[in-house]
């Protein structure tokens, strides 16, 4: 049966349809417009948003799990807490604290919900913060790789995850990890690499750039390059993905404004474009409630993470919130908010043909949310979810 969602306002990819509806049959959008050029079929089951926006699912590329769970541990759990958030399609994230069988196991795991549970579909891949970044980071402690890269360590990872591992975090200064780009793209062309936690300079950055270079892991927080001489600023992961035009810049956007201090969003925003920035959530579980610690000058955020020596870890965002802390901290509108959390992760992971934005033919995966972006409806695939699902 068709259905229409009316009394809506409608976020597009380049403006708002103030007055507008939308109509989709199953799991694919029909129509969207002004609400007297669309065309409801008498019969049309009628969503009322009630002048709420209408905007694409939520994408999230970079979430490590929920608030008591990490997605290697309890996938279904973690897919619960942020669909109701607002996220419709997610990219489970490995960190540098997990074996490589660990990994192909979680990968695995994660497969088999991806096919069998009823949104396992909001899966789209892994990204692997690991284990090819540099050997520095939170919970140093649990950091197991670092070192040169050596081909018999990952042969059998990269075989075990080909095409389900979408993004690989690396640092273009590991030793071996030109071997490691080249032997990934050779066997999956569509892989994407990201600068991770790293030292490199620009000119590091600049040589593994032909292996398929599009993303820097959280700007702001992937390592400094040194100066070529005392008292100088070096150029390196930060400098580059600011002035090349192709990369993405993922951006934490916590409430306090501390992963990211807002003048640096600010300057990445303009400096790269609202087209070229990728609002992530870097969500860990909160399973230690460690603090921050002030004598090292770190400052405590409601929604950030910290590791067992009170250091940032990570965070406790959605991406909700996110959308709703950057408009705050910028000055950038909701439309341009939820393109920084939908069509731009859609395009670096090459699925905008089908998920991102409102357009007939895209997928039916919607959220209705208010001008602070409070997620009120979620649709999946053109099903309205449950309260069971949004309560939980």
């Amino acid at each position: 049966m068709m259905k229409a969602i009316v009394h809506t306002k409608l976020i597009l990819e380049d403006g708002i349809v103030w007055d507008g509806a939308l109509t989709y049959d199953g799991a694919r959008i029909i129509e969207c417009g002004k609400a007297d050029e669309v065309k409801i079929p008498d019969d049309a089951e009628i969503l009322d948003a009630k002048g709420l926006y209408t905007a694409p699912g939520l994408i999230d590329i970079h979430n490590h799990g929920g608030p008591d769970n990490k997605f290697a541990d309890d996938p279904i759990a973690c897919l619960r807490h942020v669909l109701k958030h607002g996220v419709t399609t997610v990219l489970p994230t490995f960190y540098c604290d997990m074996t490589i069988p660990e990994m192909i196991a979680g990968a695995k795991k994660l497969q088999a919900v991806q096919s069998e549970y009823e949104y396992g579909g909001m899966i789209g891949g892994l990204y692997m913060e690991g284990p090819y970044m540099g050997g520095f980071g939170s919970n140093q402690k649990d950091i197991l790789h670092g070192g040169k890269i050596d081909r018999k360590d990952y042969a059998g990872l990269i075989e075990q995850t080909v095409g389900f591992a979408r993004v690989w975090a690396i640092d273009p200064m590991r030793e071996g990890i030109d071997g490691f780009m080249r032997d990934v793209k050779e066997i999956d062309g569509g892989a994407i690499f990201a600068m991770g936690h790293s030292h490199a300079t620009a000119e590091d950055c600049r040589r593994v750039r032909k292996y398929g270079l599009k993303l820097q892991t959280h700007h702001g927080d992937s390592g400094k390059a040194q100066g070529r001489a005392q008292g100088t600023v070096g150029a390196g992961c930060d400098e580059y993905t600011l002035y090349d035009p192709d990369i993405y810049a993922e951006l934490i956007a916590d409430e306090n404004g501390i992963h990211v201090d807002p003048d640096m969003m600010r300057m990445v925003i303009r400096t790269k474009g609202v087209e070229r920035v990728i609002l992530i959530s870097d969500s860990m579980p909160d399973l230690h409630h460690y603090k921050n610690n002030e004598a090292e000058g770190i400052l405590y955020g409601p929604d950030l993470n910290y590791d067992y020596e009170g250091h940032l870890a990570g965070s406790h965002l959605t991406l909700d919130h996110a959308c709703r802390n950057v408009m705050a901290h910028t000055g950038c509108g909701i439309c341009q908010a939820v393109r920084m959390a939908s069509l731009n992760p859609a395009k670096l992971l090459g699925i905008d043909d089908r998920y991102g934005s409102i357009e007939p033919g895209k997928a039916a995966n919607l959220i209705l949310t208010d001008d602070m972006m409070n997620v009120r409806t979620v649709i999946f695939e053109g099903i309205v979810l449950s309260e069971k699902i949004r309560d939980k």
